[in-house]
């Protein structure tokens, strides 16, 4: 309760600060804006604290509460009390007819994307993020994950194989090879010990949202985002002075585009960072507050924070603001551009330092002339260097050629006019398709390869024939984007984001959807290109392209509704299998569902948890002699002599079927699920653990069940015990004290029977009431298997302490533990 507050406020706070800030605009979109950069401000307290490895749930919250309101303290002051003047208050524009096409959309777009993916495990990103939030919702925090129980096995050989289980099993537990370079990883904590895959910058949202609202619904933010997002393509479009009639297009196309829609229902990044390129246009195309163009460096900062992938936007950033320097001659530019380098460096430092295999990994396409791990840093810091110096090299050559009384207005219409510079952006537009359509021809022999290219991805997703119009009309009317340095920002961003991309970054897409969602943090920047180069012919041209390409995807779109896609288990089978397990527990986990469920298993319940050792029949056998109690998550159907079944159910596998795909692009038109059996069963040939709670059937003399331990009712109850030959310390732990005053007794003797012999008394007094009590067992008296163990204690009246009890009770078994004897 206390954790949802301080988010509600953190997010209150965020929210006044846009709606003071943005004073002109509509109410509404200054407080979608504010729900933004909460969501901002969460991900960069998230990395301040993940780089000092001190990252919790509530310090993120609070953390980003505590930016909120200094950024609002730094909000007033700047305002100098204007806000809460009646009548500026009362001023403060709300029309929500100029925002009923972004609701409507929105309205209409939710239910394609309310039913989310269910839990996956590890061995791929979306399951990985998932994990990493449970664990954050747990507790475990820290940078490196040590899987403990490698160091509570005896042998070599156990070890070896707990090892093999941890590489094989956990996939996404980075854990680097003795030749990698020296990071912040410690090897000394031995071979079971690793870096979860990726930035958890991500997780941490899923950790909060999943806090607040419950783990099954942790991806449920993502929904608020891709509302977000449907609401910045509609003010980016304002900004733009498009059509009313062109904006609702464009929502459209984006809100449509089934890759979008992909995104919105997984728990992977990509849907979070299109609102980052999206935020950096909707400022630098914000005509109307051009001293405030500098906000556009908050996404930036962000993206630095957020994905490793920054290194490849870096350059469309600067190329933009070195663009509009030159263009306006506005000083912010300055700063602006080795500001942006500056925080790709401390990006790569920071991500480096947070997660070194995965931030170095993902620079393999620049390995290339001996550039590899090991020297990777040092060729980024080089980069660094020469970048920020040609920036700051840049601004003055063009501040020193700039003349008195320089136009802003008129150096934009003068190059409008300029053929070579109208030239040149047609260039920018024809020569990337040229390049990829003839590399395509060459590269590829039938259509169902070429179909996997990116640019084509980026056409079918934004509506199939809206791109291709847009890059036509572009092309004929390039001279409008040149007229304006907001168009003129959009118009780089597509060249960079699509074209650029689609021809040398990523060409083409190995299969959708998963790996086609590296395209969607730039559809709608696709989308709002094409809407700007159509608008002004106006709805007779836009509006059937729009319509043409709604009946494309809404197949797609139809089946992503209804299906699920990337789930290998429902979260509420998660919940039920936890409910049996407690932290005294040994859990043993079957191959099939290892993946799936040993980290969870192990962070929810604290218990320890191991894969199952098909090869070593002993397997078990040691585990139950060294933790107590066994129980087994396994596929198979283990009800016998040896298990006792505790928990049973069905779940359901469902991917995307890769056999039924779309002929123009091939994204899945089909979705396969398979139902697979789980259940959970105690091990019961040998254990050495026994709970009134857990194993109330094997036990007599006792009376009914009180919560988690029961009153024996007998002057001899019996607990049936499967045991190995061995020397024993016997520990029983009561449920609660004896009423030694009420029943007039200054002790109780108990003694305990193994088999019919004695093996022990020990004596409850007023000093050690409710403690444990011990005993010892010889191995001569152990049989191997089947053993009974006597409870002998004599009983009294109930009533003495209850009048309305009229039971006769002997102790309060709560449970008896085997020990080995030391």
């Amino acid at each position: 309760m206390m954790f949802s507050a301080v988010c509600l406020g953190g997010l209150i706070l965020s929210v006044l600060s846009t709606v003071i800030w943005f004073k002109k605009k509509n109410l509404i979109e200054a407080a979608v804006m504010g729900v933004i950069m909460w969501f901002f401000a969460h991900i960069m307290v998230s990395m301040g604290l993940f780089v000092a490895d001190i990252y919790t749930v509530f310090r993120a919250g609070a953390g980003t509460a505590a930016l909120c309101g200094a950024v609002l303290a730094l909000v007033l002051f700047l305002d100098k009390g204007k806000f809460f003047r009646r009548r500026h208050t009362l001023g403060h524009e709300f029309s929500v007819k100029d925002m009923l096409i972004p609701i409507v959309i929105s309205l209409m777009a939710i239910p394609f994307v309310s039913q989310k993916n269910y839990l996956f495990g590890m061995g791929q990103d979306q399951g990985v993020y998932q994990t990493q939030a449970i664990l954050f919702m747990n507790g475990d925090t820290k940078r490196q994950k040590d899987i403990t129980e490698y160091n509570d096995l005896d042998t070599e050989e156990d070890r070896e194989f707990m090892a093999y289980g941890v590489k094989n099993y956990l996939r996404g537990l980075d854990i680097p090879g003795e030749s990698y370079p020296d990071t912040v990883y410690d090897r000394s904590r031995g071979p079971a010990s690793g870096i979860i895959h990726g930035i958890p910058t991500y997780s941490a949202l899923l950790a909060m949202w999943g806090t607040n609202f419950g783990m099954e619904n942790m991806q449920d933010f993502e929904t608020i985002i891709y509302i977000c997002l449907i609401f910045l393509v509609y003010f980016i479009c304002g900004n733009l002075k498009l059509k009313k009639t062109t904006a609702a297009c464009a929502c459209t196309a984006a809100s449509a585009a089934p890759i979008i829609l992909w995104v919105a229902k997984a728990s992977l990044t990509e849907m979070t960072l299109a609102l980052m390129p999206l935020t950096f246009m909707y400022f630098m195309t914000d005509d109307e507050n051009p001293d405030f163009k500098w906000l556009s460096i908050i996404p930036v900062a962000v993206f630095g924070c957020y994905h490793v992938s920054i290194y490849t936007m870096i350059p469309m950033f600067v190329m933009i603001y070195g663009g509009m320097y030159v263009f306006t001659r506005e000083k912010q530019y300055t700063w602006l551009m080795p500001a942006t380098v500056a925080i790709y460096i401390a990006s790569y430092f920071a991500m480096r330092h947070v997660q070194p295999f995965y931030t170095m990994n993902n620079y393999s396409p620049v390995f290339v002339g001996g550039i590899n791990v090991s020297n990777i840093t040092k060729v980024v810091t080089v980069a660094f260097i020469a970048a920020f110096a040609a920036v700051i090299l840049f601004a003055f050559i063009v501040n020193k050629r700039t003349p008195k009384g320089f136009n802003q207005r008129k150096f934009i219409r003068t190059a409008a006019e300029s053929k070579w510079f109208v030239l040149m952006l047609r260039l920018m537009l024809v020569l990337p398709c040229a390049y990829i359509i003839g590399r395509a021809f060459f590269k590829y022999s039938s259509w169902d390869e070429a179909s996997h290219l990116a640019l084509l991805g980026f056409c079918a997703n934004a509506g199939i024939v809206l791109v291709p119009l847009g890059i036509i009309f572009g092309i004929l009317s390039v001279k409008r984007f040149a007229e304006s340095s907001s168009k003129l920002v959009v118009f780089l961003m597509f060249f960079y984001c699509i074209l650029f991309y689609s021809a040398f970054l990523r060409y083409d897409i190995q299969y959708y959807y998963y790996y086609g969602r590296y395209l969607a943090p730039f559809v709608p920047v696709a989308a709002l290109f094409a809407a700007a180069a159509l608008d002004h012919i106006g709805g007779k041209l836009i509006i059937p392209a729009s319509l043409v390409g709604l009946l494309y995807v809404a197949r797609f779109d139809g089946y992503l509704m209804y299906n699920t896609d990337d789930s290998r288990m429902e979260w509420s089978v998660l919940t039920d299998l936890t409910d049996y397990i407690t932290n005294e527990d040994c859990v043993v986990i079957s191959p099939t569902y290892t993946m799936r469920l040993w980290l969870p298993i192990r962070s929810m319940t604290e218990a320890a948890v191991f894969p199952e050792d098909q090869e070593d029949p002993q397997w078990l056998d040691m585990l139950a002699q060294k933790y107590g109690r066994v129980i087994v998550i396994s596929e198979k159907n283990l009800d016998g002599d040896d298990y006792s079944v505790m928990y049973s159910n069905k779940l359901h596998r469902i991917e995307d079927d890769l056999n039924h795909t779309g002929r123009i692009v091939p994204m899945s038109k089909y979705f396969w699920s398979t139902v697979e059996e789980i259940g959970i069963y105690s091990y019961d040939k040998y254990k050495y653990m026994y709970t009134a709670a857990g194993d109330y059937d094997k036990m007599s003399g006792v009376s009914d069940l009180e919560s988690y331990f029961c009153w024996t009712d007998s002057e001899k109850a019996q607990i049936e015990c499967g045991l190995r030959p061995d020397d024993y310390d016997i520990t029983m732990e009561l449920g609660l004290e004896l009423p030694l005053e009420a029943i007039g007794a200054d002790e109780v003797k108990v003694t305990m029977l193994l088999n019919g012999r004695e093996i022990g008394s020990d004596t409850i007094t007023a000093a050690n009431n409710g403690e444990p009590l011990h005993f010892s067992a010889d191995e001569e008296l152990i049989k191997d298997g089947d053993n009974i163990l006597t409870i002998c204690c004599p009983l009294w009246s109930a009533s003495k302490a209850n009048p309305a009890d009229t039971r006769q009770l002997g102790v309060p078994v709560k449970s008896v533990r085997f020990s080995l004897a030391t």
